[in-house]
């Protein structure tokens, strides 16, 4: 059989991946300053000047361009390319892992959603209202595309000596929502301010909702280890100040989406990972 289509149907999805990141970065600026991301059409946001068709070819007119708009010569950040480059990249990886289906639409959705939350974050310290509903709904759609096929993704919880099965999405919602709210919480206690901001938790609740309890708990282990990790390598090359704040949704977003694409990857990779620590603790 011939490479051909599988070529020319990973270079359309690759495609797609990328209009939709060229749509993110919309929301990556507009949302953290409330403004709409329908209206006004795009334009430069250092001349204010309407961006045509031809300015708006992701990847293409970035690189044609040589970086600069083409009507002031002010400078495109890398950003711009950066984003429609990964949303193209994720959108593959996410198809090569769900396969073809309707299944693929939520899981297209939630991707998207925590590539916004990752730049949001890191530019802003904000994880818009927005993007969080948007992952519910992609956790819903997920959960009615399962119904529908007659695969319903249930978690069993053991109450009053019985076994009661729930929606997978409830259940993985409400461990991800009480899992962040108690860190939140316990982190305002420790060190008399906020450790954690609300947006987090929020964050945590979407990502439990769509993965499930089970892959949510991991993937947020992964995110603490991580997030832990590279906030004592800049503390120790003074690149951020002991009190400051590092913004924790990329961390949650990056392994949420491992997760999403590459499940068994994490479960080995959080399995290893503690047994190195046991090893580490025994005596």
């Amino acid at each position: 059989m011939s490479p051909l289509p599988g070529a020319v149907l990973y270079a359309s999805i690759f495609t797609l991946g990328c209009v939709v990141g060229s749509f993110l970065n919309v929301c990556i600026y507009r949302m953290p300053r409330d403004r709409s991301v329908v209206a006004p059409p795009s334009h430069c946001p250092h001349c204010g000047a309407r961006l045509r068709a031809i300015d708006l070819v992701p990847l293409i007119s970035f690189l044609a361009l040589g970086r600069k708009c083409r009507f002031c010569g002010s400078p495109i950040a890398w950003r711009y390319f950066a984003v429609e480059l990964i949303t193209g990249l994720v959108f593959v990886a996410v198809w090569a892992a769900s396969g073809p289906g309707l299944q693929v639409l939520p899981s297209w959705i939630f991707a998207s959603v925590v590539i916004a939350v990752v730049f949001t974050d890191v530019d802003h310290m904000i994880i818009p209202d927005k993007l969080v509903v948007a992952a519910l709904l992609a956790a819903l759609l997920s959960e009615g595309l399962l119904a529908m096929r007659g695969e319903p993704h249930l978690a069993s919880v053991n109450l009053l000596g019985g076994a009661l099965p729930i929606p997978g999405f409830l259940a993985g919602g409400v461990v991800g929502l009480l899992v962040f709210a108690f860190i939140r919480v316990f982190s305002q206690l420790l060190f008399r301010r906020e450790g954690m901001g609300l947006g987090d938790v929020k964050l945590a609740g979407a990502i439990g909702a769509m993965l499930g309890p089970v892959l949510a708990l991991l993937s947020f282990g992964l995110a603490i280890v991580a997030g832990a990790v590279l906030g004592i390598l800049l503390l120790l090359v003074r690149l951020r100040r002991r009190m400051e704040y590092l913004p924790f949704g990329p961390f949650l977003a990056v392994c949420a989406l491992v997760a999403l694409v590459a499940p068994k990857t994490l479960i080995g990779l959080t399995s290893t990972l503690y047994s190195r620590w046991v090893e580490m603790l025994a005596p």
